[in-house]
């Protein structure tokens, strides 16, 4: 490790020490002096004369043109100009840093900026309903004109108008900017023309797909007699996409017909193929389960027609817990499992769906076999809004619970059959700019369960699990993620807890990171070892800044916190996570490495041994875990996998 370290110093200290030759020197640096007016590292990176940059694992020493510098000064005055610095005036220098090495130094004098004296925006009286876009321009009376600004104020009064019927309106733009007097004179000229109606949709390249259930889709947003919206037609291009049979959907409209006043509505679609066979080989490595899989899935999208959509996945492996080198546990796991799924079959924005499943798992405490039916409805209220209603029935046969256990009653419910039994309500709204590489966005989550009796089998409940998310930029390569989630299990007329299947458990990859998976829950005494029961509660929160490191490779700096309560009868237990001085905190860092799938990552994190975290004090740095067990974990975790955790 010294040796790599050490090869590392040397590689980056004969990067900054490179020489050029007298004619094109190595640029150790480029200064910008002066400038305060605008973003420097923005400014920075427009440039063509660029410094010496080194890492680890490479090194860029650029050599000096001067004719690019040259029109590196030329560039900074026209990037102050189209922000609104008409006489910013930049000059180089080049100062010589010993043999074949120079610092160039661009300075800059940015003088008084152009603002604007006066803004009109003329003809809007003819379209009232897009009258409210003036109110909102980027470019103010006051403000410093920008070119940018005045620009996107061309297209915010255009979008505005095609967002209320005026399909054909036009815009032009006038700005006269006079430097030497510091003002501009900004004006807008609306030509609103006749407000127009959705028209018919026609579809082109379908096939095998009936065109009218493809123009059913379409005009679920774009109906026909409604007001022209622009907007609308990437929301009838993702409702179109989200049938699951076309390979590329393309949206456009038609020619505005004057005499209707009327747009049609033109879907190009390109099929993809109906049935699907993928297969491949599945690895996953936690510290407390090793597992290797077969993994195979059939799909078929327009099952007898109609557009119904068969799908059968299975998965067929081998489980040792904690490893194969030290099994305690080990033994054959697998799932195989068929989905169909009715689109429309209620209405146009209602599915039906049906999935069985049967599944055979091993876990730390015990091993099961389960059989699951689901029946569905998803609703698809908005391009963002998803509400999926359903009824599941889960039945769950234990096996393999040692007689050593001390066996607590969440167990117990379970010993022959355990049976579950709820309805469930899931609304999702996802504001993410992408969700797998998240940049920017919100995402929120809530789900609802209320358990009842089958013929006298069991459990009466309700489960809510809220969940949000937010992603701030900060610059180009950074983002801030924030993860908050919440679980409540509350028993309704029970006199003992859950089933253990029904309980809430935390940790691993996905979850608080300083534990290993489901290691932060209550525990029971199982052959010497501590194994997780679940909880009532659940309370999970991360803080995480993720940023990129060059090429495909970035890493993260993170925080997480979490606490599970106990399993009991009581209604408030769950209560108990929302007292803050039994969280437990853990700090990390991360690498990740960009894959056509997800980030493949690497986490680390480590408690922290905070004065008010529950288990203290930190007996030889292994604290107790929350539920008043005197089981012991490790400090830090390691975690591998795909995606992000959140």
């Amino acid at each position: 490790m010294r040796r790599a370290a050490a090869l590392a110093l040397l590689l980056a200290a004969g990067c900054l020490r490179a020489r050029g030759t007298p004619e094109e020197p190595v640029v150790t640096a480029v200064d910008l002096a002066g400038v305060k007016a605008v973003d420097r590292d923005d400014l920075l990176e427009k440039l063509a004369t660029q410094p010496s940059r080194c890492r680890l694992w490479s090194c860029d020493a650029p050599r000096l043109d001067p004719d690019a510098l040259a029109v590196d000064v030329k560039r900074v005055e026209a990037y102050y100009r189209e922000r609104g610095y008409y006489q910013a005036a930049a000059s180089a220098e080049e100062r010589p840093e010993g043999e074949g090495r120079v610092r160039v130094v661009i300075t800059v004098r940015e003088g008084a900026p152009v603002r604007v004296a006066e803004l009109v925006v003329e003809g809007l009286e003819a379209a009232p309903e897009a009258r409210k876009a003036a109110e909102s321009l980027p470019l103010r009376q006051g403000a410093v004109f920008t070119e940018a600004g005045y620009d996107a104020g061309l297209e915010r009064l255009k979008a505005a108008l095609r967002a209320t019927g005026y399909a054909t309106a036009e815009v032009t733009e006038h700005a006269e900017v006079l430097p030497e007097e510091g003002k501009a004179t900004v004006r807008y000229v609306v030509t609103a023309g006749r407000r127009y109606r959705f028209g018919r949709v026609f579809v082109s390249g379908a096939g095998s797909i009936p065109r009218g259930r493809v123009v059913e889709q379409a005009e679920v947003e774009a109906k026909p007699g409604d007001w022209y919206d622009e907007r609308k037609l990437a929301e009838v291009r993702q409702r179109v996409f989200d049938m699951g049979v076309f390979g590329g959907v393309r949206v456009a409209h038609g020619t505005p017909d004057p005499e209707r006043l009327t747009v049609p509505i033109v879907v190009t679609v390109r099929e993809a193929p109906l049935r699907t066979v993928r297969a491949g080989p599945g690895l996953g490595f936690q510290a407390t389960r090793w597992e290797a899989d077969a993994l195979a899935s059939w799909t078929h999208r327009n099952f007898l027609g109609d557009l119904r959509r068969l799908q059968v996945d299975g998965r067929a492996g081998y489980a040792w817990i904690p490893d194969p080198f030290s099994r305690r546990r080990e033994g054959e796991v697998g799932l195989i499992g068929v989905e169909l799924t009715q689109p429309g079959a209620f209405a146009r924005i209602a599915d039906l769906g049906a999935r069985v499943e049967v599944e055979r798992s091993l876990q730390e405490g015990y091993g099961f076999d389960a059989e699951r039916l689901k029946l569905a409805a998803p609703l698809r209220l908005a391009p963002r809004w998803t509400l999926v209603p359903s009824w599941n029935l889960e039945v769950y046969q234990l096996r393999r619970v040692s007689a050593s256990v001390t066996t607590p009653v969440q167990f117990e419910r379970c010993d022959t059959v355990c049976l579950l039994s709820y309805l469930e309500q899931r609304v999702t709204w996802d504001g993410r700019d992408d969700p797998i590489a998240t940049r920017r966005g919100l995402y929120g989550a809530l789900s609802i369960q209320e358990g009842f009796d089958v013929a006298g089998h069991g459990y009466r409940f309700l489960r809510v699990l809220p969940e949000a998310r937010a992603y701030l930029p900060l610059g180009a390569d950074t983002v801030l993620a924030v993860r908050a989630r919440a679980g409540a299990l509350v028993p309704l007329r029970e006199t003992s807890p859950a089933p253990i299947v029904a309980l809430f458990t935390a940790g691993g990859a996905t979850s608080m990171r300083g534990y290993d998976a489901q290691r932060l829950s209550p525990m029971a005494l199982q052959d010497g070892r501590w194994v997780p029961t679940g909880g009532n509660g659940l309370l999970e929160g991360s803080l995480e800044l993720r940023t990129s490191l060059g090429g495909d490779l970035g890493g993260a700096l993170f925080l997480d916190a979490g606490d599970v309560s106990s399993a009991t009868s009581q209604p408030a237990e769950w209560r108990s996570v929302l007292d803050p001085t039994r969280l437990q905190l853990a700090l990390g860092v991360g690498l990740r490495y960009r894959t056509p799938f997800g980030p493949l990552r690497l986490d680390v994190a480590a408690r922290l041994p905070t004065d008010w975290s529950a288990g203290v004090p930190f007996a030889d740095r292994f604290p107790k875990v929350p539920g008043g067990s005197d089981h012991r974990e490790p400090i830090a975790a390691l975690h591998v996998t795909l995606g992000e955790a959140f």
